[in-house]
């Protein structure tokens, strides 16, 4: 599995990447900035992202996850 930082809100996010490669980074930033309504529900920078193929798991500091799909 490889990991690789990203940028949200001005904190450094861990992104794992399982079964994709870092060409979906942009997809991912991208789902993340139109995402707002799930992500508004997540008060503080995520504390990892799993990024897979079609999909991104973004876990929170409160124990809260939630799904993002990637197009």
């Amino acid at each position: 599995m490889l990991q690789i930082n990203i940028t949200y809100n001005e904190a450094a996010v861990p992104v794992h990447l399982i079964g994709t490669t870092a060409k979906l980074i942009p997809a991912l930033l991208s789902a993340l900035k139109l995402n707002k309504i799930t992500l508004a529900s997540i008060q503080q920078p995520p504390l990892y992202i799993d990024l897979f193929n079609s999909e991104a798991i973004v876990y929170s500091s409160e124990g809260n996850k939630c799904r993002i799909p990637i197009f």
